[in-house]
C-alpha cells in the first residue's frame, strides 16, 4: 500500500508543470562596468528583449540601466549568466558570488516592476550605497 502512495505521488509531481522556474537571464555588461544595474520592465520606451537559446537577453547600458518592454520573466530558481562585454562583443562571464551582488527582483514601483544586481568585488559592494534611488534620481535615469 505504501509503495502504491508513493509510486502515485511520484507519478503526480512527475506531472506538474513547474510555473516557478521561470525563464533564464542572460545580462551583457558593458566592460569594466562597477555598480547597481538597475533594470525597469514594463517601460513603453523600452526595447524588446531577444532570446539566445533558453536565455533572455538583457543588454545593460554603460550607465548600468536597462529599459525593457518585457515582463520580468524570471522567477524562482532560474539560472541567470552574467557577461562582461568589450568593444568587440567578446564575453567575459561573471559569478555571483565574486563579481555579482545583491540579485534583487520584483521591487513595484508607480508603473513598472525593477530589478537590481551589483557588479563588482566583495569589498566594493560592501561600501557601495543602496540600490534605491530617490523620485528625482529615477527621472533623470529616464
Amino acid at each position: 500500500m505504501l509503495g502504491c502512495m508513493m509510486c502515485a505521488a511520484m507519478l503526480a509531481l512527475a506531472a506538474c508543470k513547474n510555473d516557478e522556474a521561470g525563464e533564464p537571464s542572460l545580462y551583457l555588461i558593458p566592460k569594466d562596468y562597477t555598480g547597481w544595474v538597475n533594470i525597469k520592465y514594463d517601460k513603453e520606451r523600452g526595447d524588446k528583449t531577444t532570446r539566445e537559446g533558453k536565455y533572455v537577453v538583457f543588454k545593460i547600458n554603460k550607465d548600468g540601466n536597462c529599459l525593457t518592454k518585457s515582463l520580468l520573466t524570471h522567477k524562482g530558481w532560474a539560472t541567470n549568466q552574467y557577461y562582461y562585454v568589450d568593444d568587440n562583443g567578446k564575453r567575459t562571464k561573471l559569478h555571483p558570488g565574486k563579481r555579482i551582488h545583491g540579485a534583487t527582483e520584483g521591487n513595484q514601483n508607480k508603473n513598472y516592476t525593477e530589478e537590481h544586481f551589483f557588479v563588482g568585488s566583495a569589498k566594493e559592494f560592501s561600501k557601495s550605497e543602496d540600490y534605491r534611488r530617490t523620485e528625482k534620481q529615477l527621472k533623470e535615469d529616464e
